[in-house]
């Protein structure tokens, strides 16, 4: 069997775990294309066989997308972001009876106007199947887009530093408490929330704000800071890779997520595999898989409060935080690898 798989092949860890998955498909016999748009083409053999085409104008890239199927003639095709139109249209043309779509966005982090909206819809009837990654995105296929549930299948992500676990012990008695807040600086992030808790939060330790990733708000964020008073207490470290964010997630003590909303959000089970505490914004897609209680009532808070996070933060540093074995069950109870791969199996071979 044939799959043709659209994504951007770069270095961001969406496409690390679209790399993982394909290699793992490839093992169990798959015969794997891969193609994708950059700045400049390029051709890979080895692990994959990835096809890298010049990214040019809408006309251009939808000719070279219809080529490629026509090229590859797979028995599946799965594509994603904006991929999708094209790849969508161009298996219609061709006879692709399996064209499959993996959907990532709210509706509310795209802000589209009603005319996108109702022209994506149409294309979004024509998949045979849409792929998302939580129950947030689907009602919102449901809802938005007049998608027939029958077609939405919910798959989680797991994480690609998940093989790095250290599962070291933190302790705050150390003599700096390190906070940590990754993922990109917007205004639907939501980092001004912490701002806002640190700046009426008593800690009687000495503590640093570590924000990783670069943004349109960042100006933003640093003009409340010197309001404040935090410019000591608050470190900018812009764009980390991959294993810089492993070693990341190993010196901070806690992990604070505040977006007002996030259809997964791969931060939160990145920082699960790694043993990490976490405080995440209950608006996290990735939390409708997490049954367990006690996390949701601990560990999750209202994006819209600093007061809740105030809160959820005395009551942590007032009872002890979980061991990082605890934080890594978790993840490794909701977010396995094999049960993921077996979900998607089962959606491209329908």
């Amino acid at each position: 069997m044939k799959i043709l798989f659209f994504y951007t092949h770069n270095q961001s860890f969406l496409a690390a775990f679209f790399k993982e998955l394909l290699l793992t498909l490839q093992d169990k016999g798959w015969e794997v294309q891969v193609f994708s748009f950059k700045k400049v083409g390029n051709t890979f053999t080895d692990p994959l066989r990835i096809d890298i085409k010049k990214k040019q104008n809408y006309l251009k890239n939808t000719i070279e997308v219809f080529k490629a199927i026509r090229k590859y003639k797979p028995d599946v095709v799965v594509s994603n972001f904006s991929y999708v139109n094209q790849a969508i249209l161009s298996g219609k043309l061709l006879g692709v009876k399996k064209n499959i779509v993996w959907f990532h966005t709210l509706t509310e982090q795209l802000s589209p106007r009603k005319s996108q909206v109702v022209i994506k819809s149409q294309f979004l009837k024509y998949a045979s199947e849409i792929i998302v990654n939580s129950d947030y995105l689907k009602t919102d296929l449901i809802e938005n887009y007049s998608i027939s549930k029958d077609k939405i299948f919910s798959i989680p992500f797991w994480s690609s530093l998940e093989n790095y676990n250290s599962k070291r012990e933190r302790s705050n008695k150390e003599p700096l408490l390190k906070i940590g807040c990754p993922g990109r600086i917007e205004d639907v992030k939501n980092q001004q929330l912490i701002i806002e808790s640190l700046k009426d939060f008593k800690l009687h330790i000495s503590y640093g704000l570590y924000i990783a990733g670069s943004g349109d708000n960042e100006e933003f964020l640093k003009s409340k800071i010197q309001n404040y008073n935090l410019e000591s207490k608050v470190h900018f470290l812009g764009v980390l890779s991959i294993e810089e964010m492993k070693l990341y997630y190993e010196e901070m003590d806690i992990i604070i997520l505040p977006s007002k909303f996030e259809a997964f959000g791969l931060v939160l089970i990145e920082a699960l595999s790694m043993g990490c505490p976490v405080l995440v914004s209950e608006n996290f897609g990735a939390l409708t898989y997490i049954k367990d209680r006690k996390f949701l009532n601990k560990y999750s808070f209202n994006p819209k409060s600093s007061n809740d996070l105030i809160s959820k933060l005395n009551n942590i540093f007032a009872n002890e935080m979980d061991s990082s074995d605890y934080f890594i069950d978790i993840y490794l109870t909701y977010f396995q690898k094999k049960e993921i791969i077996a979900q998607v199996e089962k959606v491209i071979t329908l």
